[in-house]
């Protein structure tokens, strides 16, 4: 594992993981037959919106690549790789429960299910970056991002009158907001131990961000177009909704960010 390894510095990411761990024991844990109301689906839900679920479901998708390839790169910091284990279970009741919404809901049918994950899976998501640090301070904006986008997918739900699928998203919500503060919290220590070149790791990031596995799923045009179009997600929450944030939490700045970039002005942080 390349990067800072001391013991002292694992433990605190093992620490990390012990927190997010018992507290996701005690307060997180939901059950997809149990937990959702699913007499309460609407099969009048707009097809736009079904679109969309379908194509987090597709991102969903390429867990197995995002766990085996994300663990083999940290597989020796026991508090990262035990966290991602951890991570590609909860990710993987994500996609159970939006496949459920979609067949009970009558959407989709399960011979539809099958043939699109099917045809997804001929493709196979690549990590976009090199380093444990580098996937790291690339899953904090990614994974603040996927909470957002079913956040206001759940608002979506509600506007239409499906209790099923907004409680859905919120137990999925409740987990990615969790992810998200591992991960800060993860970038959070790299920031102690090496602030400038976790700086330089955020500015390769923003750099070449983009969400997981959008080149591979089919359709891709149009499905993005239908997410911008609901506004679920586009740049522009990205940059107020996501990126300031996470800089400003990380006790960062533009500013700092552009000072860095000035041998990249490809890079562009409005």
């Amino acid at each position: 594992m390349k990067g800072t390894t001391s013991p002292q510095f694992e433990n605190r990411f093992y620490d990390l993981y012990l927190e997010f761990f018992n507290r996701a024991e005690s307060e997180r844990r939901w059950n997809v037959q149990k937990d959702i109301p699913w007499d309460q689906c609407n099969p009048k839900m707009s097809d736009d919106i079904a679109l969309i679920v379908e194509s987090f479901c597709a991102v969903e998708l390429f867990l197995p690549d995002y766990t085996s390839k994300i663990l083999h790169l940290i597989r020796k910091s026991r508090g990262r790789a035990w966290f991602q284990a951890n991570w590609g279970y909860e990710e993987s009741k994500h996609s159970l429960v939006l496949e459920e919404w979609l067949v009970r809901s009558g959407k989709r049918s399960q011979k539809e299910i099958h043939a699109f994950a099917d045809t997804v899976l001929e493709r196979e998501w690549e990590l976009p970056f090199e380093t444990p640090r580098q996937m790291m301070v690339y899953t904090t904006f990614q994974e603040l991002s996927t909470g957002m986008n079913y956040k206001n997918l759940r608002r979506k739900a509600i506007e239409q009158n499906d209790a099923a699928l907004s409680t859905a998203l919120s137990f999925v919500a409740r987990d990615e907001s969790a992810h998200y503060h591992f991960f800060q919290d993860g970038v959070k220590l790299y920031m102690n131990e090496d602030r400038d070149g976790t700086l330089r790791d955020i500015e390769t990031v923003l750099k070449g961000f983009r969400m997981p596995a959008q080149d591979l799923i089919p359709n891709w045009e149009v499905r993005g177009k239908t997410i911008v179009g609901e506004k679920i997600f586009s740049d522009r929450i990205f940059y107020k909704d996501i990126m300031r944030p996470i800089l400003s939490v990380l006790g960062t700045s533009r500013e700092e960010i552009q000072a860095l970039s000035k041998t990249t002005p490809e890079l562009i942080i409005p």
